[in-house]
Formats: structure tokens, C-alpha cells, sequence
């Protein structure tokens, strides 16, 4: 079975890093995988895609143009080599700038050939109707909410079957790295791409814990600095290699991710891409968290309330005074990783391939 993909790569974005999980996981048990990817140049058109500082595989050719998010589902380009190309299986990551409409016109065309399955990245209802114009033998969903959010109500006789897999965690082993200029200081971590006002929470919140030379703030963005300059924050601009990021993480003491609320469906691929890592999490009580458990349901992240200071300040104190405490987190997350990580996820998709 060869098995192809529509989607981002090699990117900061979930629509690739799932695709990329999922990959690795087919690779190693053995099979063959194509990959059709977008040009660079229209996807950096988005503010989430940048691409990391890797080369594509070989089996990567980049062969479509995304469109805009409001020109979407129109306008985009989609190469003759998605419907020429050898395949069994085309796997399509779905999401807000995918150019559906082209899709449209050619996947009668792919069906007579191949299974054609969509994974759902679509965040908002507004998003859906375009999609249900394809002729999908399925569509992959994370979990419950976007069935009960996205797709209910709507029309879905053009779609084989819904199936729920959820979004895999990264498996990843790599040395520790230990930021030099932090010493022997608790070290805080995060890494990522976020809008300046997403670290508010931690900026703010750590002026207090850091005073006194006793920890550090490890800021690794790939788009450049925060506007500080603050003493115990310690700055680097950098698009790593997962590798790297999980040296980094592995190297810290408590790692902090900043996320924004919404309204819309969505979940978090930092979460995926890091909780193997073992480095104690803390996250805030949004959206994109609120289908994994925290420390007080016995699961692997702790949570502290969105915009409140003293919420996150306390359970901040807590956990760089407890071991213990910083020991059950570590377990539980490579733990609840392990339970959806990327081979396990990947064999739930061979399942399914097999089942159409």
C-alpha cells in the first residue's frame, strides 16, 4: 500500500505535524508514502506557516498553492500531479486554507483509483459546507466536539463514514540541553511562534517567582524577540528541528504554553509535540486543553485560569517547591503520550484504510 498526503510540511503548523507524525509512523512499519505539499511561497502567506529548518524527503514534491482564508474554499492551485500520482490511499489534511474548490473538480477522478480521507483541522461551523461537496470515503475527526459542533446538522451522505482518531502525540528521544545562561536557576521554558499578548500571563506572572537571580524564562521563538529585556528572561530566534526541541525541553524544569481562548474547535499540536518529553506542563484552562485531564483529575498538565495572576502564580510556587509533585506530572505525561502516540495513531489509520 502506498499512501499519499495533501497537506503542510516540514512547518509550524498542526495540519503538517499531524501529517508528519502520521508518516513516520507509516515509514517505520514499512510502507511507502508520497507527500504533496504546498509552495513555500503561499504558505508563508498565513501567519501560522513558517517552515523549519529542515530540507523536505525526497517523496515531498510541492505541488499546490493555498488560497486565502477569505477567498477559501476558491482560487488556489492544485498540480496534475495529485490526480497522476501513485498512490492506493490520499490522506488530506483539511484546513482553512485548503484549495477545496480545485479539490472539488478532480476527486470523482481520485476515487476511481484511490480511498480519499480527510482529517478535519476546520475550527468553525462557517468552514464546513465547502468540504461536503467532496465525495470522502471518510473523515477523521479528534474527538466528539467536532462531530457535535462542526458536522451535526449538516448534510453528510457524501461521506463514507466519520471516525474518530485522535491528534498523535510526538515519540521522540533526544539528550538534554541545558541553556548555559541559566546556571542552576529553575528554568521555565516555551517555545513557539505565539502572539506577543499570548505570553502576558507569563511575563507578568514570573517578574515575581524570577526576582533574586532564583529562576530563568527560556523564550525560544522562531519570529523574532519579545519586546523586553528583562534579566531573567533569556531570548533565542530559532525554527529547530523537533530533535532539538525535545534536547530543550528535556533540559528545562517546567514547561509553559501560551494559548489564547476561543469559541472555535480546536486543539493543541505544542501539546502533542512536547508531552513525551516528560517536562512537567502547565497550561491555561482554554479550549484548546479542555479534553485533557489536569493534575487534579490525575492527568498529565496542570491548568491555572486563563488572565489570573495569582491562580498561576500559586500553582507555579507549587510545583518548583514539590518534587513529587514535578515526578507524577513527568510520568503521567509520557504516560497519557504513549497511549496515542504516533505508531498507535498511525496503525488506527491502517485500520481504517483497511475497513474502506
Amino acid at each position: 500500500m502506498r499512501i499519499a498526503f495533501l497537506s503542510r510540511w516540514n512547518a509550524t503548523c498542526g495540519a503538517s505535524l499531524h501529517a508528519e507524525l502520521l508518516c513516520k509512523g507509516f515509514l517505520s512499519m514499512g510502507f511507502d508514502v508520497l507527500v504533496f505539499a504546498p509552495s513555500i511561497e503561499s504558505a508563508n502567506a498565513d501567519w501560522h506557516h513558517r517552515m523549519i529548518d529542515v530540507e523536505d524527503e525526497e517523496w515531498v514534491v510541492r505541488v499546490y498553492e493555498e488560497t486565502s482564508e477569505l477567498e477559501y474554499p476558491a482560487e488556489g492551485y492544485l498540480g496534475a500531479e495529485v490526480l497522476e500520482g501513485d498512490y492506493d490511499v490520499l490522506v488530506v489534511e483539511i484546513y482553512n486554507r485548503l484549495p477545496v474548490s480545485k479539490l472539488t473538480e478532480i476527486h470523482e477522478k481520485i476515487r476511481r483509483k484511490a480511498k480519499l480521507v480527510g482529517v478535519l483541522h476546520l475550527a468553525w461551523r462557517r468552514d464546513i459546507p465547502p468540504i461536503l461537496k467532496i465525495g470522502w470515503d471518510a473523515i477523521v475527526i479528534f474527538d466528539k466536539r467536532y462531530y457535535n459542533e462542526l458536522l451535526a446538522r449538516y448534510d453528510l451522505s457524501s461521506v463514507g463514514r466519520v471516525e474518530e482518531i485522535p491528534y498523535p502525540f510526538a515519540v521522540v528521544d533526544a539528550p538534554p540541553t541545558r541553556i548555559e545562561e541559566a546556571g542552576e536557576k529553575f528554568l521555565f521554558f516555551t517555545y513557539g511562534r505565539q502572539p506577543e499578548l499570548e505570553y502576558l500571563d507569563y511575563v507578568r506572572g514570573l517578574r515575581e517567582v524570577c526576582s533574586g537571580d532564583r529562576a530563568a524564562y527560556f523564550v525560544l521563538r522562531s519570529d523574532g524577540r519579545l519586546p523586553m529585556d528583562e534579566p531573567w528572561i533569556i531570548q533565542k530566534v530559532d525554527r529547530p528541528s523537533l530533535k532539538r526541541i525535545h534536547s530543550y525541553l528535556r533540559g528545562a524544569d517546567l514547561h509553559l504554553i501560551p494559548k489564547s481562548d476561543t469559541r472555535g474547535v480546536v486543539i493543541s499540536s505544542t501539546l502533542h509535540q512536547s508531552l513525551y518529553s516528560g517536562t512537567p506542563t502547565m497550561v491555561p484552562d482554554t479550549r484548546y486543553f479542555e479534553k485533557v485531564p489536569s493534575v487534579e483529575e490525575d492527568g498529565p498538565v496542570m491548568k491555572y485560569r486563563l488572565g489570573d495572576l495569582e491562580d498561576f502564580v500559586r500553582r507555579v510556587r507549587r510545583l518548583m517547591r514539590d518534587d513529587s509533585l514535578r515526578d507524577g506530572l513527568s510520568e503521567r505525561a509520557r504516560r497519557y503520550a504513549l497511549e496515542a502516540s504516533d505508531e498507535v495513531v498511525a496503525k488506527r489509520f491502517l485500520e481504517l484504510f483497511e475497513a474502506l
